[in-house]
């Protein structure tokens, strides 16, 4: 009876195995179909040399994507094949190039910007799942002591990513719109239906939004130092000056389309909150290295009130240098100017809330004189300055008394 049981379940298992087995086989295959089918379709719309070049890409793209199922493919089409398969696409698009008059030297050059936008939009796929797991080890990581130097390290990773992230979604942008030569205004009307199209395939505005709100969640969830806080102020710049840059281009795009216009209007919001994120964080950040350091200022959230808060409070110091010990003094500003002014706010800070526009070429003055005065004030006068001081009296001196002697002899 046992054995008989132990038949009939390893019977069971085997077929549930195969039959689990060929359903994949057959998913695997209605897959490949499906996207011969659909690539064959775009050959015969193709209107542009741009449509042909991208879908020579969607050609090799999926010819290395099945490669490894060949054999599978092979049965499953009989009597055509996997590589018939991918040659007849080859051939329907070279009838289309045909029909278009395509130029060669024109489409090898956008057929090879078309594989670089290929390569970014994988590469995004590849950092955003990255970045999905760096996210979720911080959220297990974080609270526990024992893993500060582990969470440091893959705060600092899922930073740089993001930066990199950034820079692929504006470059996939560029190749795409290299692509045409021409300012979207010179643009045919099925030139931007085209380029709409790819925009819409590669969800380039989901990626930029995305983008944003990654970035806005990771200064929002993530315990950071001030050397983040300073990089994260460089790369909201750097994203705010490339979408003013493509902004308007996809704006045009899609107001030509009639369809979601609405999208440009969302990331100039979503991007906007992250700026003034970017502002809070980055003013927070530099009052905590202050108050840490016993440099207690009145509030500040901007640049104005920062530089007339700083400036004050270092006037009211050397108004009140008289009433404490010329050591006491000096002890203070040294503490100040090694711990926070050369180590941080001179080389790092000031650079950046000058770059990023938080502060002026002349408010940076203001504050570096300020630093400038505050030293002077402490600093006792050197022996040496006395001396200079009495040669050049002496100097004086005699030099008038040898004029004065001189005039009297002249007269005689």
């Amino acid at each position: 009876m046992k054995t008989t049981l132990y038949i009939f379940i390893l019977f069971l298992g085997s077929f549930c195995f195969l039959n689990a087995r060929q359903t994949s086989e057959r998913l695997i295959v209605n897959k490949f179909e499906g996207s011969v089918k659909e690539l064959s379709l775009f050959a015969d719309s193709a209107k542009t040399v741009q449509d042909c070049a991208e879908i020579s890409s969607m050609i090799d793209e999926i010819e290395m994507k099945y490669a490894e199922k060949k054999d599978l493919l092979d049965r499953a089409l009989y009597p055509d094949d996997y590589s018939k398969a991918i040659e007849k696409l080859r051939g329907k698009l070279l009838i289309r190039r045909n029909d278009l008059g395509v130029i060669e030297t024109q489409y090898a050059r956008i057929t090879e910007l078309e594989a670089q936008v290929l390569g970014l939009s994988n590469k995004i796929d590849s950092l955003d799942q990255e970045n999905e797991k760096l996210a979720n080890a911080i959220k297990r990581m974080s609270g526990s002591k024992a893993l500060v130097d582990s969470l440091k390290m893959v705060i600092s990773k899922l930073r740089k990513n993001l930066i990199k992230r950034d820079e692929v979604i504006f470059s996939l942008v560029d190749s795409l719109f290299l692509q045409y030569d021409k300012n979207v205004a010179n643009m045919t009307d099925i030139e931007k239906q085209s380029i709409y199209g790819k925009l819409e395939r590669k969800n380039v505005f989901t990626g930029l939004k995305k983008s944003i709100e990654d970035n806005l969640n990771f200064l929002r969830s993530t315990n950071l130092t001030p050397s983040d806080y300073v990089e994260i102020a460089r790369q909201n710049s750097r994203f705010t000056s490339q979408w003013k840059g493509v902004g308007p281009k996809l704006a045009d795009i899609y107001l030509s389309g009639k369809k979601k216009t609405d999208e440009v209007m969302l990331i100039d919001s979503l991007l906007g909150v992250w700026s003034k994120e970017v502002d809070r964080s980055n003013w927070e950040s530099l009052n905590t290295i202050l108050t840490k350091n016993g440099i207690v200022l009145k509030p500040f959230n901007n640049g104005d009130e920062f530089t007339a808060n700083f400036t004050g409070y270092v006037d009211t110091l050397i108004k009140n240098t008289m009433e404490e010990p010329e050591d006491v003094r000096a002890k203070q500003f040294n503490a100040f100017n090694d711990n926070v002014w050369k180590n941080n706010i001179e080389p790092t800070w000031l650079p950046v809330l000058l770059e990023s526009g938080k502060l002026t070429e002349d408010q940076v003055d203001k504050i570096e004189n300020a630093v400038d005065n505050w030293e002077s004030a402490v600093s006792p006068i050197s022996p040496i300055v006395y001396i200079s001081i009495a040669i050049v009296i002496i100097a004086i001196v005699i030099g008038l008394a040898m004029r004065f002697r001189k005039k009297p002899e002249e007269e005689g």
